[in-house]
């Protein structure tokens, strides 16, 4: 235990030398995570996860615009209402083609009327031959940014529509109450005795027959929540910023390597897994520092940036091993780095690349269900992969540690692997 405490220490006072390479570990992940983030949540807003802000103009001011905002309450489209004493179409068509909102939706004058006397003339008699009378639409007027995303376009047109298609259809209904109300009197009936007479038909129409009841992944997995882009980020960077220590691990071993440090060290009685040992505990350190400051940037800087707070709800311990095994897989990483490597420009070139393709194939950059197969089947070799998918199972599925036991031994089996790796390249190299 004493030789690994005097290696340990001797690490972590080249570490304290080396202070532009602990700023470079820290403050990249910390930049990435919150850019990232950033970006993430806006895209959210533009694929129509989060609410859409749409300017609402009721030049009307009937029955029409009040019939529409009411059932746009409860879309995903968060409605901005203009004072049609103050606004006209100019106004809202030069809002939303300079990119100051997305959308714009218009309600002409005389709507409300032209509306109700279509859907009075609707059951009226046709021309005599049979065929229904041809009705005209009462068109309502959309503005839509033309540098928005395809799919928010798509998707605020279509809840548009249906909103408008859900008001004709009770206009419609309603209408058909009426006249079989009529029926019925010339029949001599009571119109009140019929179930369709009057407002009863569309209230009928109301009433749902079918629902659809969502269910956030696993129904065994308490705690699982709606995706949020900061319970994802927060990890992923940490992991990637854990992952980037390999560097200066190899160096530091090159560095003892070249000034011939190394084959003293090598000389006196001690083993060089207890070197190894002593590297990993100092940069362990470092790597649970870069986590703490990752996770505290989401708890506290986020929502000041109008962005939800990360949150350790539940299972604190299997995530606190988690980090300790990741960081483990990355000392490993950086130690056989620092052996198979002849020089600091090979283990930095090839440290950089390996660590930032092992998080490209491994859902730190894009989602591992985003990327074409052929890369999702690749996505398992990759440390990184192995330690954001325990993160998520624990942060967003909700699970518990027996859950991602399997990618844990994978971290350990990667650690134990590079470090016997290691072991016998020392050995050859003395």
């Amino acid at each position: 235990m004493l030789k690994i405490f005097a290696a340990t220490t001797k690490e972590l006072l080249l570490l304290r030398r080396d202070r532009t390479g602990l700023l470079v570990l820290f403050l990249m992940p910390a930049i990435l995570v919150v850019l990232i983030t950033l970006v993430q949540e806006n895209v959210m807003e533009l694929t129509g996860q989060k609410k859409t802000q749409v300017l609402f103009l009721d030049l009307d001011q009937g029955d029409l615009g009040k019939s529409l905002q009411k059932q746009l309450a409860t879309t995903t489209l968060d409605l901005v209402l203009w004072d049609e004493g103050q606004k006209d179409i100019a106004d809202i068509q030069a809002a939303v083609t300079g990119g100051g909102y997305q959308v714009g939706v218009v309600i002409p004058k005389g709507a409300s009327a032209r509306f109700q006397e279509e859907t009075a003339r609707l059951f009226q008699q046709g021309n005599g031959k049979g065929k229904p009378r041809e009705m005209t639409a009462t068109s309502v007027q959309l503005f839509v940014d033309p540098g928005i995303m395809a799919g928010l376009r798509s998707g605020v047109t279509a809840q548009l529509q249906m909103a408008l298609t859900t008001i004709g259809l009770e206009a419609k209904l309603a209408q058909l109450g009426g006249v079989l109300a009529q029926t019925m009197a010339r029949a001599g009936a009571e119109p009140e005795q019929s179930p369709l007479a009057g407002e009863k038909l569309p209230a009928l129409f109301r009433q749902p027959l079918l629902d659809l009841q969502e269910h956030q992944g696993d129904s065994g997995a308490i705690g699982a929540s709606q995706y949020k882009p900061v319970q994802q980020n927060v990890p992923a960077w940490a992991l990637f910023g854990m992952f980037f220590t390999a560097i200066p691990i190899a160096g530091s071993i090159l560095q003892e390597r070249n000034s011939g440090i190394w084959i003293r060290l090598t000389a006196l009685p001690v083993s060089p897994l207890v070197l190894f040992t002593g590297k990993a505990v100092a940069y362990m350190g470092v790597c649970l520092c870069q986590f703490l400051l990752i996770a505290l940037i989401g708890a506290f800087l986020f929502p000041s940036l109008g962005l939800p707070p990360f949150t350790v709800s539940m299972h604190p311990m299997a995530i606190l091993l988690t980090v300790v095994l990741s960081s483990l897989a990355a000392c490993g990483y950086g130690i056989f780095l620092g052996l198979a490597c002849n020089s600091y420009e090979q283990a930095s070139t090839l440290g950089s690349t390996s660590v930032v393709a092992a998080a490209a194939i491994g859902g730190v950059m894009v989602p591992v269900y985003a990327m074409p197969q052929v890369m999702q089947r690749l996505s398992v070799i990759s440390p990184l992969n192995w330690g954001l998918t325990a993160f998520q199972d624990l942060l967003l599925r909700g699970y518990s540690l027996s859950a991602i036991l399997d990618d844990l031994g994978r971290l350990l089996l990667f650690f134990a692997v590079t470090v016997l790796l290691s072991w016998k390249l020392a050995g050859i190299r003395k």
